[in-house]
């Protein structure tokens, strides 16, 4: 069943761009690809599973999710959640209000 779990994702200052002043920064992590999402305003869909296991940024708009075991979480513009849920019932998704949503999916490397 699919879930939320709260993580942090440690970052570390560093001197990420030279020679601009140090920033927080995560580790590099691996990635195949990415794809652009537009959700139409008032969309919504059925139980689905995540494509694959990917890293989800909302850039814009807001969205309520559904997990398996019926925890619901509204997500709004910076958000960012992991979808790990192929193989499950998944989760639903729904459009919050008559304002389009835009997310950036980045699938992770190896799955």
């Amino acid at each position: 069943i699919s879930h939320f779990e709260d993580c942090t994702l440690p970052l570390e200052k560093r001197d990420f761009a030279p020679p601009t002043t140090p920033l927080e920064v995560s580790e590099l992590m691996p990635a195949e690809g990415f794809a652009v999402l537009r959700f139409a305003p008032d969309w919504s869909g059925p139980w689905h599973p995540s494509p694959y296991r990917q890293w989800f940024f909302l850039l814009s708009g807001s969205l309520t999710v559904t997990v398996g075991d019926g925890t619901e979480r509204s997500l709004s513009t910076g958000d960012i959640v992991l979808l790990d849920d192929e193989g499950t019932k998944g989760h639903l998704t729904r459009v919050n209000g008559s304002q389009e949503a835009i997310a950036v999916g980045v699938r992770v490397a190896g799955e």
